[in-house]
């Protein structure tokens, strides 16, 4: 049955939601041990009241951190954020704005005196400024369409910022146009970059077209901004990512790197000589590895600083002495911070083991660093340590309610797959596991295929909201008595290039068997019962998931979300053409066969299992027609499929109301197909 949810359709959601709801209750008889007195799994319920720590920055003496809170209000059907403050000290969190809506991105003064902040509180998001000491928020000027990307100038007298950048000039008409003709494409505005005076408030432009600006920097000395810069803010433009430097005294814009692929993320050197980058190298391809480059901050030739780094990287900044370039990596199930020296190329990791670390913030001395910190039984928390020593120190008690609850043990699994390579994974427990005793396991696919499971609470990080919006209640299941394996087949990050290159023109071949291969030592280990398999995932996960049960009747249930199911007709309706030739070498019309055998609909005649289908109506990265084609082939072969349609909503599903009925729809779905 193929049905739309429309805002019409609330109380049918709802409705829909509470069966959902009973049937989970029900299912919780498949817990395999009892629990101990006072405590209980988590419910759905718990997981949309959980809090989410994200955005942390610490103060420019390093004594104060401010962080941002976001949670869910189902019954506005919005995600609020507010910014707090914690001592780095210690001591209770202080909540500084409660604005309704959305209050983030705190970014301090230079002299701490200050917090500028984002806020739609008013409708449009808008810059405002709060003293950390208390007193009442207020907005210095309005922004047309809204502002982002706040950074104040090195003297604090100023805050550079984006905004939407002057709409590309229409095409030229010699007739009146219906209004409601859609043109196919359209040239959209790019970000451009703007200044806010902050003692008399006022705003003015400081680039505008060509560029679409996606990342800036002050120089020292306050008088030039460093900028990348694509053609358009289409994501196939991304690929086509420069630097230029504007003077603003003169307005002067000049190229500072212009070559094919990306150079993005400039940061200057603290005296101001020299401007560090991150770039592919001039290549192109979707899945190749980036490198930290250095360049004269006057022109020159740029210089690979870390030409034999394997792996993606990101979060650049330079030491305060000036010594050290400081970056993030993925490195297997967590993050790694590494220095690297500008002169020789050494490179230095500065995190030891423990939680998975992320959003790095540092003092202006550069002697303190704050940073959130998550596992499995941690969704988010601020913690705080000297840089000299590596000894974090945890400030926050985000979601104290879990002490309460019972959660699903997170254990690291390795296991060799067909061709012996190692595969590394994460296998969450079901609450109350019983060594020796197999029950009911759901194998989860991540989305990519380059993307990874981490080991923290919500182990799959492609989430906008890495606690609320997966749209597989982790926790909630292993609760019910599942365990939940989340395998890293080839051609996931984290392992080095050659592993994240590994399924290319191979979609579906190793990756598969790697994913099978983990299930079958699952089950020999007497994790899962081989009569109780589910299958799940979105984006590339959704692919999988539709691949898996187009090859194989072992598993009961399926569930997909937003996947691919033919990629010849894919290549035609998504917005990342480019990144499908990556992967196939080539355009379908010439690689037709490669195209087709890939495809899961291909196989559309072998699919028996029992498939759920949920997909965003807007969703420009895997377009609707892509479940459609699925669920008609699979209905007209009389396979039980249900399909779902989210109205508005995207590649993600961000309305509370959405993802509280898609974690509700999966647990119902296993539920009933998985006795």
């Amino acid at each position: 049955m193929v049905q739309k949810i429309s805002s019409a359709m609330t109380r049918q959601i709802r409705s829909n939601a509470l069966r959902a709801a009973s049937a989970a209750a029900l299912a919780g008889l498949l817990l395999a041990a009892p629990l101990a007195s006072g405590v209980r799994p988590l419910g759905i319920d718990d997981l949309m009241k959980i809090r989410n720590v994200a955005e942390v920055r610490i103060s420019p003496d390093g004594s104060r951190v401010a962080f941002v809170i976001s949670e869910i209000n189902l019954e506005r059907n919005v995600n609020d954020s507010d910014i707090w403050l914690v001592k780095a000290a210690g001591g209770a969190p202080f909540r500084l704005t409660r604005g309704p809506g959305r209050d983030d991105s705190p970014r301090w003064s230079p002299d701490g005196k200050m917090i500028a902040f984002v806020s739609d509180r008013d409708g449009s998001s808008q810059i405002w400024l709060i003293d950390p000491d208390g007193g009442e928020a207020f907005s210095p000027a309005a922004v047309k369409g809204g502002a982002s990307s706040l950074a104040w100038s090195p003297d604090g007298t100023k805050i550079a910022f984006l905004a939407a950048g002057p709409k590309p000039a229409a095409e030229a008409k010699s007739w009146k146009a219906p209004e409601d003709i859609m043109a196919y494409d359209p040239d959209l505005p790019g970000a451009a970059i703007f200044l806010l005076d902050v003692a008399s408030r006022s705003v003015k432009s400081v680039t505008g077209a060509p560029y679409a600006v996606v990342d800036f920097a002050w120089s020292p000395d306050g008088s030039q901004i460093a900028f990348a810069h694509q053609p358009s803010p289409r994501i196939r433009d991304m690929y086509k990512t420069d630097i230029a430097v504007v003077d603003l005294q003169t307005g002067a814009v000049r190229d500072l790197v212009k070559r094919d692929g990306i150079d993005t993320y400039p940061r200057w050197s603290p005296d101001g000589r020299r401007i560090a980058f991150f770039s592919t190298g001039g290549m192109t391809g979707w899945i190749g590895s980036w490198y930290v480059y250095i360049v004269p901050a006057e022109g020159g030739t740029p210089r690979n600083l870390t030409p034999t780094f394997d792996e993606f990287i990101f979060a650049p900044r330079w030491s305060a002495d000036g010594r050290a370039i400081l970056f993030q990596s993925s490195k297997g199930l967590g993050n790694q911070l590494y220095a690297l020296s500008p002169e020789s190329g050494e490179i230095k990791p500065l995190l030891g083991d423990g939680l998975v670390w992320s959003d790095f913030s540092f003092s202006t001395a550069g002697d303190v660093m704050a940073m959130i910190g998550s596992d499995a039984v941690t969704p988010s928390d601020v913690f705080v340590t000297r840089t000299d020593a590596f000894k974090p120190v945890r400030l926050t008690s985000i979601n104290p309610q879990l002490k309460d609850i019972a959660l699903g043990r997170q254990e690291i699994v390795h296991w060799k797959s067909f061709d012996g390579r190692e595969i590394e994974g994460v296998l969450l427990l079901p609450v109350g596991f019983v060594e020796g005793k197999p029950g009911p396991m759901l194998t989860y696919v991540h989305g990519g295929p380059s993307g990874r499971f981490i080991r923290s609470f919500s182990a799959q990080i492609a989430s906008p909201s890495p606690v609320q919006a997966d749209s597989y209640p982790l926790q909630v299941m292993a609760g019910l008595g599942y365990a939940i394996f989340m395998p890293n087949p080839r051609g996931s990050y984290g392992y080095g290039e050659k592993f994240r290159k590994a399924n290319i023109k191979d979609w579906g071949n190793g990756d598969y068997r790697d994913i099978m291969s983990g299930i079958d030592a699952m089950i020999a280990k007497k994790i899962a019962d081989p009569a109780k398999l589910g299958v799940m995932g979105r984006s590339y996960g959704g692919y999988m998931t539709g691949w898996i049960i187009s090859q194989t009747t072992r598993f009961k249930a399926a569930s997909l979300g937003a996947g691919m199911s033919n990629l010849v007709s894919f290549y035609g309706q998504t917005d990342i053409a480019g990144f499908l030739e990556t992967y196939f070498g080539d355009v379908p019309w010439k690689a037709l066969a490669l195209y087709n055998r890939m495809s899961p609909v291909t196989y559309a005649a072998n699919i028996r299992t029992p498939t759920l289908i949920l997909h965003g109506e807007k969703d420009a990265r895997v377009p609707l027609p892509q479940a459609e084609e699925l669920c008609g082939a699979m209905r007209r072969n009389g396979v039980p499929v249900e399909m779902y349609i989210y109205p508005r909503q995207g590649h993600a599903v961000l309305e509370p109301k959405f993802m509280d009925d898609m974690a509700r729809r999966n647990v119902e779905w296993f539920g009933r197909w998985i006795k």
